[in-house]
């Protein structure tokens, strides 16, 4: 969950090679959980004929995995261990090349209508980090089988990304505690974003659609695994970033970031 709202919250380019001093864009921004909305999002366990655990967020990332301590691939250079702790509940460790992401836990309600997860772990930057959500029963009746959509979320860190003007109507973005960075213009070419903790062959393309409203998508290599509208408000104070996954639109989440 934190990267992608850390990676969907991408950046805000100009169309036009202003100064930094004339561009609102241009500046410290940092997310607002308290005016953010992140809930309402799903995804699916089911089993497999071979006994495995099946995800899928039912849009861009689906994959097997066991509850067996072993590692298994998901999605572009990335793995999970899932390991039982009880029967309801389970830790995982997700990593990215073999760096950890994150060390989580699940823990699902007596009666089998909640699950509760958290997601711990240390940024590039060494800060550390602890969200959490919680998920309700959408469908199935035991265990984590079932599809189950977020009703919570807490973001115990969060981020703040830096836009800086460059000549020729290029912008550089940067999220200093993920280290993460991407440059280029907003002309919807695909922008290489770089980082210790970026999937291999992750991009961002830009479209202006008004001076004050910009479009983007992110692709890993090529596939389209989210979408998202940045709006500045009027006072160039704050903008809102909605995003959403690729064919998944009534399930939109809405960042607040508010200039610092």
């Amino acid at each position: 969950m934190r990267k992608i709202l850390v990676t969907l919250a991408l950046l805000a380019f100009t169309s036009a090679p202003v100064f930094a001093a004339d561009n609102p864009w241009v500046g410290t921004w940092k997310l607002d959980p308290s005016k953010s909305q992140f809930t309402g999002d799903t995804f699916t366990y089911s089993k497999t004929p071979k006994g495995m655990m099946h995800y899928s967020d039912g849009s861009a990332f689906a994959w097997d995995f066991g509850i067996d301590g072993k590692e298994y691939k998901t999605a572009e250079g990335r793995t999970t261990t899932w390991t039982a702790i009880s029967a309801t509940e389970w830790s995982s460790v997700s990593k990215l090349n073999g760096t950890v992401l994150s060390t989580d836990h699940y823990a699902l309600s007596s009666d089998g209508k909640t699950l509760n997860i958290t997601y711990a772990g240390t940024k590039p930057d060494g800060s550390k980090f602890n969200d959490s959500a919680t998920y309700t029963r959408v469908t199935g009746t035991n265990g984590l089988p079932g599809k189950w959509r977020s009703t919570k979320v807490t973001v115990s860190a969060p981020d703040s990304f830096v836009v800086s003007a460059k000549p020729n109507g290029v912008l550089h973005w940067d999220i200093p505690s993920y280290k993460e960075s991407v440059e280029g213009k907003p002309d919807g070419s695909d922008l290489p974003i770089t980082g210790p903790t970026v999937a291999p062959g992750t991009t961002l393309s830009v479209k202006m659609t008004t001076p004050r409203k910009i479009s983007y998508t992110v692709k890993e290599n090529g596939k389209i695994v989210g979408l998202g509208i940045q709006t500045l408000a009027a006072d160039g104070k704050s903008f809102t970033d909605v995003t959403w996954s690729p064919g998944k639109q009534s399930e939109k989440a809405t960042g607040y970031y508010a200039k610092q």
